[in-house]
């Protein structure tokens, strides 16, 4: 079903990734430069046309997170990456806090353009090339902890997935930086500070939704069943399902979008089933098919990064490829993961036609209505706890990330068990 792979980089799918040669932006902060940005963030980027953030609600463990800045120790924010607007709250709330932080971002964002470029770098921020041993990043990380002069905001998602309820598998790197700037600090503790984000609407934009539904099925040639209309979930995940077949039997990923009494849908799921087994098999990874899609890909992405970090300074050049089939498995496996039919509310059915949207015309799309942040800070992880408990930086590396996986995933379950907002309503419900 898979035909052979020479894997692009660029994915017309909205992965964020680049054709241009890559090349390291450090950061060169600006105390005014800062000040400015986050005056105009607050001001008129949040409650802009481009996030329309018209509230944004602080949670949780605030005051250890001020005991820990006051006691002088370094801070690694981590969180979620749900939306586009994610770094633009993270800033919002750092701003209240009075606390200096900065992102490693992209390098793609980098590129947009020569403003683009200087003003991430004016404001502390710092490229990396999330699909490969990036070691001037890793380097810039380490040492924005272990000088402390900022926090160091990180998406250990690595990409925005739009699914606000349910977490991506973290990455790897983001332990395996705290841990390192912990090897180097002796008098003072790295304290992770999980972050889970959630985006809801103050508004029930069904209307919009569904406008920009059709208009994706007019521009991908979707014919939408009779009667559909009344069917929002099941025409959303037709269309999905056709817009992302075409795509992969265009880039040469499927010999045919369906198989003889196969559904679109089966051949996805063989499909991504499929690309797993052959990136276990190209990591030399024992097969594990009677687990899940997601925590296969899991202990792939886990093994690619212990192979860009072994230290042995041997040059890897096929974990580029590798890495970008693991995202597209994700992306596939998501289409096929029951995220909007379990529980189909107005929130989940607004970013799941956003996904769509953007794996279609491959830019980000408007909001269709105004939204509420809200954030909850847990309480901040010790690295030398996790250092010291596992006995080496390897062994720690997986155990302190499912640590700050689990966390954020537990907070936004919390948050929605008592969201009231109306993104919240169901669906069929909303009016």
């Amino acid at each position: 079903m898979i035909a052979s792979l020479k894997f692009s980089r660029t994915l017309s799918l909205m992965l964020e990734f680049s054709d241009a040669s890559y090349r390291f932006f450090p950061a060169e902060p600006s105390r005014i430069l800062i000040a400015l940005g986050r005056a105009m963030n607050r001001h008129f980027v949040l409650p802009g046309a481009g996030h329309l953030v018209k509230e944004i609600r602080l949670e949780g463990e605030t005051e250890a997170v001020r005991d820990a800045q006051a006691r002088g120790e370094r801070l690694l924010f981590v969180m979620n990456h749900p939306t586009h607007s994610d770094p633009q709250v993270i800033t919002e709330l750092h701003r209240n806090l009075g606390l200096p932080s900065c992102f490693m971002a992209a390098y793609d964002v980098f590129l947009r353009s020569r403003f683009t470029a200087w003003s991430m770098q004016k404001l502390g921020n710092f490229s990396i090339d999330r699909e490969s041993g990036d070691r001037k990043a890793m380097t810039a990380a380490i040492n924005t902890l272990t000088t402390g002069e900022f926090a160091l905001n990180i998406f250990p998602e690595g990409n925005v997935y739009l699914t606000n309820d349910r977490v991506t598998p973290f990455l790897d790197g983001t332990a395996f930086i705290a841990l390192k700037a912990q090897q180097a600090l002796e008098d003072k503790c790295v304290r992770i500070v999980p972050v889970s984000l959630k985006f809801t609407h103050l508004t029930t934009p069904r209307e919009a939704v569904t406008e920009r539904l059709l208009k994706l099925g007019a521009d991908s040639d979707y014919q939408f069943p009779p009667g559909s209309t009344a069917d929002p979930l099941g025409s959303m995940l037709g269309l999905g399902q056709h817009i992302l077949g075409r795509y992969l039997r265009a880039h040469g990923f499927l010999r045919e979008t369906t198989s003889p009494g196969n559904t679109l849908y089966a051949t996805l799921d063989e499909f991504a089933r499929s690309l797993t087994s052959e990136l276990e098999e190209s990591l030399q990874l024992a097969p594990q098919t009677e687990s899940g899609v997601v925590d296969r890909i899991r202990r792939i992405r886990s093994k690619i990064h212990q192979m860009r970090t072994d230290g042995s300074g041997n040059a890897h050049p096929e974990i580029d490829g590798l890495a970008g089939k693991a995202i597209l498995a994700f992306r596939v496996n998501g289409y096929l993961t029951p995220y909007l039919t379990e529980y189909p509310t107005i929130d989940r059915y607004d970013e799941t036609v956003e996904r769509v949207a953007e794996d279609f015309y491959s830019h980000a799309m408007p909001r269709t209505g105004p939204r509420r942040a809200i954030a909850r800070f847990h309480t901040p992880l010790n690295v030398r706890d996790y250092l010291e408990g596992a006995g080496s930086l390897r062994a720690a590396v997986a155990p302190l990330t499912r640590e700050m996986e689990s966390a954020v995933q537990s907070g936004i379950d919390a948050i929605n068990a008592e969201n009231d907002a109306p993104g919240a309503a169901l669906v069929h419900e909303a009016r």
